[in-house]
């Protein structure tokens, strides 16, 4: 007689084997997610790190930063003389085209320094970046200006900007610090610490606007306008890509707050901006995006509001990421930084201008 001794798991040490390597799966994933979350973020600094290179070898060509937007002619007519240049889209207005006043911006200047000099060439300094022969360009995808944490920010969500036709914007994650200024304009009745402007006439000679950042609509600054010194002030930050096509917010190829422009640091009641990831941006289009995406906005961490003066317009926005708890900054030394969304109101306020009469210590 053949006898055979058979030998193998029972089923209960089975199913501890199996709660082993759950137990081992389940303490190893948070250290892949980390893992990779480290590299998205090593990548997001190396990203800005290059713009820093591009600002600075700009400067050098041309002795001073990329305004924020070119725009032209001068004036605003659809702001009813009381909208200065810059801060209304009358194409996501639905003025259409012919309404279109940007002809480039901070990002598009700047593309030749990061060897990009083909895809400056496709835009037409003689034309809008609306107009039909930029279709193309500006909805090319480029790496340089996408962070990788950030989950909205695909060719799958171009930013639709005008409300009839239009074949989309590609998005980015990194905007130029236009300052902290109040929602105003100096000189007018009741404003403290507003934006400067030429040309008293807003709806037709209003030529340049800017404030206490870098740059402004057809206005430069020079690495000399700095006494605060290049190293405690905010070139350009992390922002997050609108979570809709109609959310205007992370669009490289636009120059408007919000789209590639952060402002109003520090401004406002409550908690309104006074640190990253936190309040509201007050863009064009907010009405349209409430009424869509309801709370998902506030789940998503972007919320919006607005206010018609007399017609909607984009004048604040603070900087956002998809990182754990901050957002990285390019100051305008060139050094890059992380810094936490609990940093200090004040800090945050006088990171963002470049003279303050008050000293501070930076947060990194």
């Amino acid at each position: 007689m053949r006898h055979s001794n058979r030998t193998g798991f029972t089923i209960v040490e089975l199913l501890a084997v199996i709660a082993i390597i759950g137990i081992l799966l389940a303490l190893l994933l948070p250290a892949v997610q980390y893992a990779r979350e480290s590299s998205r973020r090593t990548h997001c600094t190396n990203n800005l790190k290059q713009l820093g290179i591009a600002l600075h070898s700009y400067h050098d060509s041309f002795h001073g930063l990329p305004p924020s937007m070119i725009w032209s002619p001068a004036g605003e007519p659809l702001g009813q003389g009381e909208v200065p240049i810059g801060v209304l889209d009358g194409v996501s207005a639905g003025q259409g085209p012919q309404s279109d006043r940007v002809f480039a911006n901070w990002v598009i200047m700047l593309l030749p320094y990061f060897e990009e000099q083909p895809l400056k060439d496709a835009f037409d300094p003689k034309l809008p970046i609306s107009h039909s022969r930029h279709e193309k360009a500006r909805s090319v995808e480029l790496p340089l200006m996408k962070c990788p944490t950030d989950s909205f920010n695909g060719a799958d969500n171009h930013f639709q900007r005008s409300p009839v036709t239009d074949s989309g914007y590609a998005r980015g994650n990194y905007a130029m610090n236009a300052g902290t200024n109040q929602s105003c304009l100096n000189g007018y009745p009741n404003c403290t610490d507003g934006y400067s402007f030429e040309g008293t006439n807003l709806a037709d000679d209003n030529r340049r606007v800017w404030g206490s950042g870098l740059g402004g609509a057809n206005h430069s600054t020079s690495f000399r306008e700095f006494p605060n010194g290049l190293s405690k002030t905010v070139a350009v930050e992390e922002i997050r890509a609108g979570i809709d096509p109609l959310d205007r917010r992370g669009v490289w190829a636009l120059g408007f707050i919000g789209c590639s422009v952060t402002a109003a640091h520090g401004t406002g009641g409550g908690n309104a901006n006074k640190g990253p990831n936190r309040g509201e941006d007050f863009i064009q289009g907010c009405p349209e995006l409430q009424q869509r995406l309801g709370a998902q906005l506030q789940a998503e961490n972007m919320p919006c509001s607005y206010r018609k003066i007399p017609i909607e317009i984009s004048e604040r926005a603070t900087a956002r990421s998809e990182h754990s708890s901050g957002v990285n900054l390019l100051m305008a030394d060139g050094s890059v930084h992380f810094v936490s969304d609990d940093v200090d109101s004040n800090v945050w306020h006088l990171m963002h201008r470049r003279e303050s009469p008050k000293t501070f210590n930076l947060p990194f």
